[in-house]
């Protein structure tokens, strides 16, 4: 579903978001400095400096790219997505395709992933789309000096999507949804859209 530009456009690649919470960070000190008061002060400090790479998915986007299934053909998709910074700690990121089907599927047009860092935990993305019926949750982390992020199935199963994100530049940046998987992969790139 796409409001016109004062709202996000929701979706992306067949992945799925939900709620993410940050818990408050205390550290009570008295007297000396234990291991797990400076092992909470690295992690905040590291998941503040993952939510500053995760601004660079912040504005309005065109995308085009392919998905293909298990027959190995690729099927054109383009469309356009919009990243907005939520609450200074999250950046939800809204995908909707104007040509093709998102991951193949007919219905699917149009789908959410929230972005974060947490914590202890990494990198994390919440995602859903309009066809799909569950949330997926990827954790991973950022990597090449903040300009590759890569996600694998916060429960491991083998069954949810793995997502690389490549930056290259402030303008463009490339996804890649299973990459080498045998049965179902996609690869979308992303351009700051012009006004």
């Amino acid at each position: 579903m796409v409001n016109k530009s004062s709202r996000a456009l929701r979706a992306c690649l067949g992945v799925v978001v939900g709620s993410l919470a940050l818990g408050g960070l205390t550290a009570c000190q008295s007297g000396g400095s234990s291991s797990s008061n400076s092992d909470s002060s690295f992690s905040a400090s590291v998941a503040d400096s993952n939510r500053a790479l995760l601004t660079k998915l912040v504005g309005d986007w065109q995308f085009e790219g392919a998905w293909s299934g298990a027959d190995g053909k690729p099927n054109a998709v383009q469309g356009r997505a919009a990243g907005v910074l939520v609450n200074n700690f999250f950046v939800l990121l809204d995908v909707q395709s104007t040509e093709g089907q998102l991951a193949g599927r007919t219905t699917r047009e149009d789908g959410s992933m929230l972005f974060a860092a947490e914590p202890g935990r990494g990198l994390t993305v919440t995602a859903w789309g309009d066809a799909s019926p569950s949330v997926t949750r990827l954790v991973g982390g950022s990597h090449d000096n903040g300009n590759v992020f890569s996600f694998v199935p916060a429960d491991g199963t083998g069954n949810a999507a793995a997502l690389v994100i490549r930056f290259d530049g402030p303008d463009r940046f490339t996804t890649q949804l299973n990459p080498g998987a045998a049965l179902s992969s996609a690869s979308y790139t992303f351009t700051r859209a012009t006004k």
